[in-house]
């Protein structure tokens, strides 16, 4: 187990064997808020031989993110990522890297696994933020599960959309879902790629 901070709140991190479901789980749950309103995320790993032996993970096509409410840091989940990515037990040797030339755009259609999801970017004149929002469409839907990236806009009042530092930069879940690990994962590098994650930015 870890605890990790970041702005006064605090995050408990852990890692087990979950026999029901026969598969290694990376967990993150937000201590700060009372219990069942906090964010709660889990990166669950399916074991491809869960009887003979060891743990042996099966290839990232496997993986889930259960997103389960809340927000998150964009510290604190790309901290999680990496966590996860470093163990060794995401198994994805031909996952191709997202680029800048991979925009994400209004509406755009990703398709995987026979599933349909699309990815929205617009700006959020309200909250004076650049959203990026990722659902998958289910025609038979009886709830608006979804998640999103906020970066605040540093100069909202005075011309083009200027990203605030990533410090700054959220990731909220709305409703509970499972991702696909290979979905979420393009989701998270194309808009790494995009530029609106700076690590530091100027005083405007």
């Amino acid at each position: 187990m870890e605890v990790w901070d970041h702005d006064g709140k605090l995050y408990e991190v852990n890692s087990w064997y979950c026999l029901p479901d026969d598969a290694w789980q990376y967990e993150l749950v937000e201590l700060t808020e009372p219990p069942g309103r906090g964010a709660c995320l889990a990166v669950v790993i399916p074991d491809a031989t869960p009887e003979p032996g060891p743990f042996t993970p099966k290839h990232a096509d496997h993986v889930l993110l259960a997103v389960a409410r809340g927000v998150t840091p964009w510290p604190i989940l790309r901290r999680l990522i990496d966590l996860v990515e470093s163990s060794g037990d995401i198994v994805a040797t031909d996952r191709a890297h997202a680029t800048a030339d991979d925009e994400i755009l209004s509406n755009n259609v990703w398709l995987y696994a026979g599933k349909r999801f699309e990815v929205n970017s617009f700006h959020l004149s309200d909250r004076d933020a650049w959203c990026y929002e990722l659902y998958e469409v289910k025609p038979d839907a009886s709830r608006n599960d979804y998640v999103e990236i906020q970066i605040p806009d540093a100069n909202p009042d005075a011309g083009p959309f200027v990203p605030e530092p990533s410090d700054r930069v959220t990731f909220t879940v709305h409703g509970e879902w499972d991702i696909p690990w290979p979905v979420f994962r393009r989701f998270i590098e194309v808009i790494t790629a995009s530029g609106d994650i700076v690590q530091d930015q100027p005083n405007v």
